[in-house]
């Protein structure tokens, strides 16, 4: 008796990014979320990076502002409490108006062709509304300084009309210069320097830590003895050393920032290679004749990839501040390039006096950037690593 044989098709499974992405969630842990938070974060400062001239409302080396205007800041019309002579733009120029020198008002007002009467800080100007000697004021009615001054003489204010004028997302420098401008452009400056610096310590580091650890012999303990030589000088200092040598500029600063982190790709390398060029199949290949270089790209090399991704994160994340600490001492880019080490430099002797955004917004990128880098180097040293599942 035949029996006729029946088969049943296995659906083909599609793959599915969903999927995938919950399967991998669930098989890594929280090393998964931690890269792919730290990816995330980096693609949106490349992003930010690439489309820099798109993003950034103003030209980042140009006076687009007054100098010292707040985040967000726009001009309010202030007048004593009694005073309803004046309820708008359109009463400023049968009056007597008042705003601080070289602010946001003046520049506003001059370009109503409206005139006014400049005072040296916001106290004097205050003052001179308590005592009649201007109509209205005009300034920014949210100022802290503002609000000081007139809770300390006790006068009885209040804004009329709507403002009005430029507003600076994140306020201007002490040149009147758009500081998110400057933070958009100077990520290209950060990012750009950082991952070329990255790039060079490894195309030198990775070959020399291949030779070093296969050739063996005098060879390798020469490599060994210099490379030992540079990583025992402080990062920071040999960084300060080779940037006043070589002088300012781009490729002169990657270069500096890369001498200190060639010695990291070397010993990271040559101890893979020592370790890995002793494994049996390596050995198998010599006993079939292959040719050194064969085994040193086809079976070697290979097996130290996953560990060269890693410390090329963790290499462009230390780059990043590396570069910062090099603008900060004034030895990265010349002026007015936009570069957040710069920002911090120049505004730092600002922040007693309340103008707290020139360095925060900088010094915020320089830490979310550097974030990102670390976030994903050591999530892709815990999910590369080869290790046991758990049930």
């Amino acid at each position: 008796m035949n029996e006729s044989a029946t088969t049943t098709a296995i659906p083909e499974r599609r793959f599915s990014p969903v999927r995938w992405f919950l399967t991998n969630a669930k098989w890594h842990g929280a090393e998964w979320w931690i890269t792919i938070f730290g990816g995330v974060l980096l693609v949106v400062i490349i992003l930010m990076t690439l489309f820099a001239d798109k993003l950034a409302p103003y030209d980042p080396i140009k006076f687009v502002g007054a100098p010292f205007n707040r985040p967000g800041a726009r001009q309010s019309i202030i007048v004593l409490a009694g005073n309803d002579a004046i309820q708008g733009m359109d009463d400023l120029s049968s009056h007597v108006v008042g705003v601080v020198v070289n602010s946001q008002a003046a520049r506003e007002l001059d370009k109503r062709g409206i005139g006014y009467k400049e005072y040296s800080s916001i106290r004097k100007a205050v003052e001179g509304l308590g005592e009649g000697e201007i109509d209205a004021l005009v300034a920014n009615a949210k100022d802290p300084k503002l609000k000081k001054q007139v809770r300390d003489r006790n006068i009885a204010i209040k804004t009329v009309g709507q403002p009005f004028g430029d507003s600076f997302v994140l306020g201007t420098d002490n040149y009147g210069r758009d500081v998110l401008s400057r933070i958009i452009h100077g990520a290209r400056t950060v990012l750009g320097i950082a991952i070329l610096a990255a790039l060079i310590s490894a195309g030198v580091g990775i070959p020399l830590g291949l030779l070093s650890g296969f050739v063996g012999g005098l060879f390798d303990r020469v490599l060994s003895l210099i490379m030992d030589s540079i990583y025992s000088f402080p990062g920071l200092i040999l960084a300060i050393a080779m940037a006043a040598l070589l002088g300012p500029g781009m490729l002169n600063i990657a270069i500096a920032i890369a001498v200190i982190y060639i010695p990291v790709y070397f010993r990271l390398v040559r101890g893979k290679v020592l370790s890995v060029k002793e494994e049996l199949y390596v050995e198998a290949a010599r006993s079939l004749g292959a040719r050194a270089f064969t085994i040193l790209w086809v079976y070697v090399f290979p097996n130290v990839i996953p560990s060269i991704v890693v410390i090329f994160s963790v290499n462009v994340a230390d780059s990043i501040l590396t570069e910062a600490g090099l603008s900060f001492l004034g030895l990265g880019l010349p002026p007015p390039t936009p570069d957040w080490g710069f920002d911090l430099s120049s505004g730092k002797r600002f922040v007693p006096s309340g103008y707290w955004w020139i360095i925060t917004y900088p010094g915020m990128m320089i830490a979310l950037l550097t974030l990102g880098f670390s976030m994903l180097g050591e999530g892709l040293n815990e999910i590369l690593n080869p290790r046991l599942a758990e049930n």
